[in-house]
């Protein structure tokens, strides 16, 4: 089903996959050749072409790192890194159609880590928080993705903000109040 042509098809693998690994986490959690296959699922999830698809995996990924079904480890950071940071092709066409792919799985990849914390700030999220901001500018869905991350990020962690903007650089705190606060209509 993961495979099929259909986009529905591949949209409600992930569906299903949410439920059936929340329903029998602990059962899972106890086979890591199941846990592995999940994730490489998802990440393969995460590279299609459908729009719809990608942000399912987004979506499925978050809440398989917030319940730590797998953790985020230096490999699945640096994996979503790389992605992202797939260089864009001036010219249009199909090639550069699959790098937009290939960059959006990146940067939807880092949301659901970011995502995947909502009320906390674990010490990977700063750094995480940096790269998506240098997506900003990116070319449509990247640049509404990045904005919808942002802004959830500053309606999760608003209530404890001073607690939280510890965990930040003073470089990284500019970064985020530019990125966070909105220009002044009047100024």
């Amino acid at each position: 089903m993961a495979a099929s042509r259909s986009w529905h098809a591949r949209f409600s693998v992930l569906t299903y996959l949410q439920i059936t690994v929340f329903y029998n986490l602990f059962t899972l959690l106890s086979l890591p050749a199941e846990v592995l296959r999940i994730r490489k699922l998802v990440m393969q999830l995460l590279l299609d072409e459908q729009l719809e698809v990608r942000d399912m995996a987004c979506t499925t990924l978050s809440g398989l790192l917030q319940c730590q079904f797998f953790p985020l480890d230096s490999c699945l950071q640096t994996q979503l890194q790389t992605l992202s940071q797939t260089s864009l092709p001036k010219a249009r066409g199909e090639l550069a159609s699959m790098d937009l792919v290939r960059r959006h799985a990146g940067v939807l990849g880092l949301s659901a880590c970011i995502l995947s914390s909502p009320y906390d700030v674990p010490q990977w999220m700063p750094q995480i928080l940096m790269e998506l901001s240098d997506h900003l500018n990116d070319p449509q869905p990247i640049e509404m993705t990045v904005k919808k991350t942002l802004s959830e990020f500053r309606r999760t962690h608003h209530d404890n903000w001073q607690e939280h903007r510890q965990c930040f650089t003073d470089d990284q705190l500019l970064v985020l109040t530019n990125l966070l606060v909105s220009p002044c209509y009047y100024a």
